[in-house]
């Protein structure tokens, strides 16, 4: 009786997971569609490089679908064998509260399995990918976004105006270039005869360095009331447009490194605190930032299994009706739940990125407070067993 049982509750629940899992990886990916859009259009991207995309864009999105998914879908699942007497045909056999728990419990724990699994590399290497492709797609698209006579300010901190550009972007004439400084004490404006893109590959992967060769300008330089300070005459003069060494740091994030990378990189970061003495306090509290971003990073990959367990825990002792169409209030606990769930473990990152609290308590705690709630409403169904 109970493997039927079992087998049976677990197929009414696999469909909406898997509805639901569509769902909001599909939700989660409109966040980044106008980007993806803004490319097609604007770069002329092949349609077999956004499919790819898209791909690498849903596999990073997995790890957060999945508690979701399996959480509203154990909601809809229970509350719809309640709605048919389902689960008081189930009681009246004799079956407890914790059998019939326990397909869900089953199902939940392999998904979590797979989903912590994919998080050690897959989806550290999807993510990568994703991000990659933006960036390449990105510097190689300046080569064409660049029109005569029109402002172009897709550069950092510049705007560029040529009078004439050639057919492939890469040359121009009659150039003029407004520069803010980063740290906001003045400004350049940069005027030449002539101007060539440059692109200088590192590897076969990933962007390029891009530079604007300048020749027969000149150079000056205004205060912040735009006073000019210096004026600095040139026949050649190289402007970086887009690092090679910008590159590498932006696409080695640590989101992007697998488990064993991320480990090790930790490591290293620990050691280089430890061992340098001689830097001042505000570069110590960046170097301890970083070392807390790596274990946060470290320890959110861990999450999924405990996460997707107690959601569904959670979404059991919520999902259950008394009767038909008593589910209003446990629908408002459930998502008032998921909602203080997520509030804490975001409140809680903050708190360990300024040192407040260790990282090891940002994924702990949140967990403990879905295990006592759901733990409260486990004990208040109205059976014994």
């Amino acid at each position: 009786m109970l493997k039927v049982t079992t087998r049976y509750l677990a197929s009414n629940f696999i469909p909406p997971f898997i509805i639901g899992f569509i769902f909001f990886v599909a939700f989660l990916i409109t966040f980044y569609m106008f980007r993806v859009i803004s490319l097609i259009v604007n770069k002329g991207v092949d349609v077999t490089t956004v499919l790819g995309m898209i791909s690498n864009l849903s596999v990073s999105f997995f790890p957060m679908a999945a508690p979701l998914a399996v959480f509203f879908a154990t909601i809809y699942t229970l509350g719809k064998l309640s709605e048919d007497s389902e689960i008081i045909a189930m009681r009246s056999f004799g079956l407890t509260k914790f059998k019939i728990y326990l397909p869900f419990f089953i199902v939940s724990f392999l998904i979590g399995v797979v989903i912590n699994s994919l998080s050690s590399v897959y989806i550290p290497i999807a993510n990568a990918n994703f991000k990659n492709t933006i960036v390449k797609l990105t510097s190689r698209g300046m080569l064409t976004s660049i029109k005569a006579g029109q402002f172009f300010t897709d550069i950092p901190g510049a705007t560029l105006f040529a009078e004439s550009v050639n057919e492939e972007g890469d040359n121009f004439e009659d150039v003029f270039l407004h520069v803010k400084n980063k740290n906001a004490d003045g400004q350049q404006i940069i005027f030449a005869k002539k101007g060539s893109l440059v692109k200088l590959y590192a590897d076969n992967w990933h962007a390029p360095s891009l530079r604007l060769h300048l020749s027969d300008g000149n150079i000056i330089k205004l205060d912040q009331k735009g006073s000019e300070i210096e004026k600095v005459l040139f026949q050649e003069y190289d402007f970086p447009i887009f690092n090679a060494d910008f590159t590498m740091t932006s696409l080695n994030k640590d989101s992007m490194k697998t488990n064993a990378e991320l480990v090790e990189a930790i490591k290293e970061r620990k050691a280089e605190y430890l061992s340098n003495t001689t830097r001042d306090e505000a570069a110590k509290k960046e170097a301890a930032k970083a070392i807390t971003k790596g274990e946060i990073e470290y320890s959110s990959r861990l999450m999924p299994l405990p996460q997707i367990v107690l959601f569904v825990f959670l979404g059991f002792t919520l999902g259950i009706k008394k009767g038909r169409g008593k589910g209003t209030n446990n629908t408002v606990r459930a998502i008032g739940s998921i909602l203080g769930f997520y509030a804490l473990y975001f409140f809680l990152i903050s708190l360990s990125l300024r040192g407040s609290i260790p990282s090891d308590l940002v994924v702990l705690i949140p967990l403990l407070f879905l295990f006592s709630i759901a733990t409260y409403y486990y004990r208040k169904l109205d059976w014994i067993g």
